[in-house]
């Protein structure tokens, strides 16, 4: 049971840094694409400012623009971050699990049983991967501390 067990998650724990790596390039792409978009927009801004008998409504309605261009990539960064802070989690948990479990020791072993737990008809959350699995979601916690 503990050999079917151990390789169940380390099939799980692949498909994890499978989808992290996977949501980490979708997020660099989505991130890119947004910061072109913004470039765009500010470059209309700039053209406008040199153009005679362009109105203020005109002007402002491009500021806007370029505003709500300015927020989509500020919003695509912050999840650019989380996906690599996901990823470089799901790695370590995956190398940490490979160390363990060739030592057999009580983590490796609560880990299995945690990972098997999950198995038994939960819904699990999480990233698809790319074979149509749902892999294990991980909350993890900010390395940065909380302050009042």
């Amino acid at each position: 049971m503990a050999a079917a067990s151990t390789s169940a998650v380390r099939v799980d724990l692949a498909d994890a840094v499978t989808a992290s790596r996977s949501a980490r390039a979708a997020a660099e792409r989505e991130l890119r694409l947004s910061v072109v978009a913004r470039s765009r927009v500010g470059e209309a801004l700039e053209r406008t400012a040199q153009r005679p008998g362009v109105t203020e409504a005109e002007r402002t309605r491009l500021r806007a623009e370029y505003a709500a261009a300015d927020r989509v990539v500020a919003q695509r960064r912050t999840a650019l971050d989380e996906a690599k802070q996901f990823e470089h989690a799901a790695s370590v948990i995956a190398d940490a699990y490979e160390v363990e479990a060739a030592s057999a020791s009580p983590l490796a072993a609560a880990l299995i049983q945690l990972v098997g737990s999950q198995h038994g008809g939960t819904a699990r959350r999480g990233a698809r991967a790319s074979s149509g699995r749902t892999a294990p979601a991980a909350r993890v916690r900010s390395p940065r501390a909380r302050t009042a």
